[in-house]
């Protein structure tokens, strides 16, 4: 499902208009972006956690020029269902 269709069907079950599922889902979109540039953490009850997690630097060996180089440290956005979301998907 793209971005598109869950919005039709955010359409058909709330009775909104597509224009004001879209703007409420890019909104949304948008808070969850803010906060986790923020390093915050996003928490949505029986849904999951949004997180910022911090990966260390670490060596990487490229079989193609047969050398290591070392991956720099970074920030990457991480998504933890909740265990109620677990076992719908079940």
């Amino acid at each position: 499902m793209n971005k598109n269709e869950f919005v039709d069907v955010v359409k058909l079950k709330s009775g909104l208009t597509k224009k004001d599922c879209k703007l409420c889902l890019d909104t949304i979109l948008d808070v969850i972006k803010d906060a986790l540039k923020r390093g915050d953490s996003v928490t949505l009850s029986n849904f999951g956690k949004f997180r910022v997690s911090e990966i260390k630097s670490k060596p990487m060996y490229s079989f193609v020029t047969k050398k290591t180089s070392i991956v720099k440290a970074r920030r990457a956005p991480t998504f933890r269902a909740s265990d109620n979301l677990k076992l719908i998907v079940k």
